[in-house]
């Protein structure tokens, strides 16, 4: 990793920059069910605007995109949560949050991280320029290879959001990831020309996009807002203007003079080169089953949206959830939990005596107490040492429970720093997609 989000540069952001609520995004995280082949290819033919098939496919091509297939809902244990083409644009892959992956048309299949005990939820796909592997990223930032795609690395210790989305790098061997803060972490030979780390949004970061010669990128945030950077060119957005659904996705045109944004009811705009060729406004998927990406063909002349395939959950009763320690099982996801395990393989950090001023369906506060094993001599004979800390929940994410909280950061006293205190921001453990 060469840079970290904390890394900005403002002179090239363009889009919405005003603070204000970051909203929570109900395609951002899903799952589904390991595929070792493609299934059955199933076209719903090109011309510049395909019909939609009956019921919609989870996955909708126009222009020259033909849909070589798609799981169906009974095929998959969790939604669909994003998708990736081949480099001729004859086929691509779908992945979910539980690292699953599925193949179609000329897409190979190389592996996945299903079942093998990674930390979930996974956010997306991104192929190596030759089309022969690929790398799978998981909202903790973790990363693994398949194929040709070399192991480059992954994002590990303190970071302020879940990571949202990975994009290989078109003109070498490397791959940026990017969270729901705009923060911009760079692995290989990807390299690093901004982010909207540390800056204030109004609706957190979903996806990216690079340029052709990977000397630049494109970010856009839920609510239509686009930051560019490096040799990326600012071609207008959707910020600031009303949205029936917030954006999920974006694409580049192939000579990267314009970019397609997708909303969440697959709504379709097109900005610079790029031009229309349809949109699922006619026919919108159900709001259980919304849009989470999308891709375009290698000659720009059309592309791809892809469904969850699977309902997501019923909204939560409450605005949002926490679950702690999933991976470890119970307890389960719980509204203004009195404590909050922070170590969950052995339980020698968590914040107990929780007192909750506020929860929203956008963030969460409270104070209590940051409990920690000194583990003095060792942690099987420490001392557990308390002190008075503020707690604070954020970047809900849609999960198999309903909306949970994806990040939390807490302050607590410590006489020995340098302020009389410490702040500590991690993505917090989610129930799987």
């Amino acid at each position: 990793m060469t840079q970290d989000s904390r890394s900005s540069n403002s002179g090239k952001g363009s889009g919405s920059l005003v603070a204000g609520t970051i909203r929570p995004i109900r395609a951002v995280i899903a799952g589904l069910a390991l595929a070792a082949a493609p299934l059955a290819v199933g076209v719903l033919g090109a011309g510049r605007a395909s019909a939609l098939a009956t019921p919609p496919s989870a996955v909708t091509g126009f222009g020259d995109a033909s849909a070589y297939g798609a799981p169906t809902a009974s095929q998959v244990n969790a939604p669909v949560a994003g998708m990736a083409p081949t480099p001729d644009g004859r086929g691509y892959w779908l992945v979910g949050a539980d690292g699953g992956v599925f193949t179609f048309g000329d897409a190979g299949f190389y592996g996945s991280a299903a079942g093998e005990g990674a930390l979930t939820p996974f956010v997306g796909l991104a192929a190596t320029p030759d089309g022969k592997g690929y790398w799978v990223a998981g909202a903790f930032g973790n990363v693994y290879n398949f194929g040709d795609a070399p192991s480059e690395g992954s994002l590990a210790g303190e970071y302020d959001a879940p990571v949202v989305g990975i994009v290989a790098n078109p003109k070498g061997v490397g791959y940026w990831l990017v969270g729901a803060d705009g923060g911009v972490f760079t692995y290989g030979d990807a390299g690093f020309y901004g982010s909207m780390g540390g800056t204030p949004l109004n609706a957190p970061v979903v996806a990216m996009a690079s340029t052709p010669d990977g000397r630049g990128y494109w970010l856009v945030a839920a609510d239509g807002g686009i930051f560019s950077f490096g040799d990326a060119s600012f071609y207008g957005s959707m910020g600031g203007k009303a949205l029936n659904s917030p954006v999920v996705g974006m694409a580049s045109t192939p000579d990267g003079r314009g970019y397609w944004l997708v909303a969440a009811d697959g709504g379709i705009f097109s900005f610079g080169d790029a031009s229309f060729y349809g949109s699922m406004g006619a026919a919108p998927p159900s709001n259980r089953t919304p849009v989470v990406g999308m891709a375009s063909t290698s000659d720009g002349d059309g592309y791809w949206l892809a469904t969850t395939a699977k309902e997501l959950p019923a909204p939560a009763p409450v605005p949002s959830v926490l679950a702690q320690c999933n991976f470890a099982g119970p307890p389960p996801p719980a509204v203004e939990p009195p404590s909050i395990v922070l170590a969950c393989g052995d339980g020698n950090a968590s914040l107990t005596h929780l007192t909750w001023s506020s929860w929203t369906a956008t963030t969460a506060t409270a104070t209590g107490d940051f409990l920690l094993n000194n583990c003095i001599p060792d942690c099987a004979g420490g001392t557990f040492v308390s002190n008075p800390a503020s707690v604070r929940l954020g970047y809900p994410v849609e999960t198999s429970e309903g909306q949970e909280f994806g990040s939390v950061s807490y302050t607590y006293a410590d006489p020995s720093a340098p302020g009389g205190s410490i702040t500590y921001t991690s993505v917090a453990p989610t129930s799987p997609g």
